[in-house]
């Protein structure tokens, strides 16, 4: 089967190979991938700012069908519609898996990274960190619940938006976008920040539901802001941007005791002002991706159409391509770009 593998450090390192497909074990689903999404942290991956274990398939993100159930599978058959974790293999006994902080484990170790993942044509994992997907989300839109997760575990489960809250996103890309609809199903009023390239980011946001969009960029942007809350601040702050500059600005626009969930991944160490943080006494809250838990309130979400992901879903390209598809996602074409392993060549 075709896979995208990181074998050694840097660009090059990354390959497309023919490999020999997953064999299957006991309480474990063999899956045809139907599409993997590329992920930022994929990016950082191939660029050497994020753990790996090479040679490893990449990707984390996907949706797929049930081609075989090992012995001892009783919940999936083939042709079973399936996403799955990402922290799939883990020590099991200590504390944090106990208490289902799979990604947590100080063994653990997630497909695409630790383990081989989905940018291929077959994928095998245990039966136990399968999710079906339900009959009313496409396959295309289940590709997403892997980023939508990780959106419900900082903006649901570790953080919190209350209804009426006032709620400012800064970075309209993927995250952005989701941020945007968990917060609004929350009950959050919500004000999405970009920059002069993200005009049309900041037009789509309003389309899911923003009250309003503000370019940061332009003069006078911090007191537009500021007035939509009445010079209060923000009660929320969610930054999705991965920027020091956009960290920056959260932390200023929030009120007294407000809060900071912090979505992006920098790939490197940041300064902020910590003093300021202080002083105004701001509850900081991130999360490192996904648990069990998140999976299962973000197939709700997509199963109850309370986020739409169907616009996100900007570039499909063939396995074959996958340079291109790299390309597009690393300048940001777009949103989401998913590779699509059944895809032919041409």
């Amino acid at each position: 089967m075709k896979a995208i593998i990181k074998k050694t450090k840097g660009r090059k390192g990354v390959v497309l190979e023919n490999v020999s497909e997953p064999s299957i074990g006991v309480n474990e689903i063999k899956i045809k991938v139907h599409g993997a999404g590329i992920c930022g942290t994929d990016i950082h991956i191939i660029q050497d700012e994020y753990p790996y274990d090479a040679p490893v398939i990449m990707g984390h993100e996907y949706s797929g069908i049930v081609v075989e159930a090992g012995i001892g599978v009783e919940d999936f058959l083939p042709r079973d519609r399936v996403v799955s974790l990402t922290a799939i293999s883990t020590c099991g006994t200590c504390s944090y898996c106990r208490q289902g902080l799979l990604m947590l484990c100080n063994e653990r170790k997630s497909i695409g990274s630790g383990v081989n993942g989905a940018f291929a044509e077959y994928i095998v994992v245990p039966a136990a960190a399968a999710y079906k997907i339900p009959a009313r989300v496409s396959m295309d839109a289940a590709v997403l619940t892997e980023p939508l997760a990780c959106v419900v575990r900082c903006v649901m489960e570790r953080g919190q938006v209350n209804a009426g809250d006032l709620v400012i996103i800064s970075g309209p890309g993927t995250i952005g976008m989701l941020a945007l609809q968990v917060a609004k199903a929350n009950g959050g009023n919500v004000v999405v920040t970009g920059t002069a390239k993200d005009k049309d980011r900041l037009k789509l946001a309003l389309e899911l539901g923003a009250y309003a969009v503000i370019n940061f960029e332009e003069e006078g942007s911090y007191e537009k802001l500021m007035s939509l809350t009445n010079n209060k601040g923000f009660d929320v702050a969610i930054e999705c941007a991965g920027v020091e500059a956009s960290l920056n600005s959260c932390i200023q626009l929030l009120r007294k005791q407000g809060t900071h969930i912090q979505m992006g991944l920098f790939g490197k160490k940041v300064e902020f002002d910590s003093d300021l943080a202080l002083m105004k006494e701001i509850h900081f809250i991130n999360g490192y991706a996904t648990e069990p838990t998140s999976w299962e309130i973000a197939l709700r979400l997509l199963e109850f159409n309370h986020v739409k992901v169907e616009k996100l879903i900007s570039n499909k390209v063939s396995i074959y391509h996958w340079e291109k598809a790299l390309e597009l996602a690393i300048n940001k074409v777009g949103y989401k770009t998913i590779i699509i392993p059944s895809l032919n060549e041409v």
